[in-house]
């Protein structure tokens, strides 16, 4: 497990706030969805040197997953995977939330190549909050 947690969230991917998570200091992790398609995710710290709340939101996640419960564990398996990820490392960055998953076409039966007919999407991180 690396020691912070890196939250990429703006307007385009790539070009918003770096926020860094201490890991060791999260206490509980809760995921919420809302029927217009805002996922939130709150981290609460434990440590007595920190203390306070991270809120994280993820607009857009609407198709592809079918009820909100889907959505909140799409978004608790890109945390669960960043939290785990990089062994020994000093930073892990949280991985995007599915928003339109991928469609094949129609299958004959047919060996070989699978035809996609809508490519896989994925929402932008828009907001990473702390609250002390």
């Amino acid at each position: 497990m690396a020691n912070f947690l890196k939250v990429n969230a703006g307007p385009v991917a790539g070009d918003g706030i770096e926020t860094l998570i201490p890991i060791g200091n999260i206490g509980a992790i809760a995921s919420v969805a809302n029927a217009a398609g805002v996922t939130t995710i709150t981290i609460q710290m434990a440590n007595f040197q920190t203390t306070g709340t991270y809120v994280i939101t993820v607009p857009g996640v609407v198709a592809g997953a079918a009820t909100a419960a889907s959505r909140e564990k799409d978004a608790t398996d890109a945390l669960n995977a960043a939290l785990t990820a990089n062994p020994g490392g000093v930073v892990s960055t949280l991985g995007a939330v599915p928003a339109l998953l991928q469609a094949p076409a129609a299958q004959s039966g047919a060996q070989g190549r699978l035809v996609i007919t809508q490519p896989a999407t994925f929402a932008q991180y828009s907001t990473c909050v702390y609250t002390p």
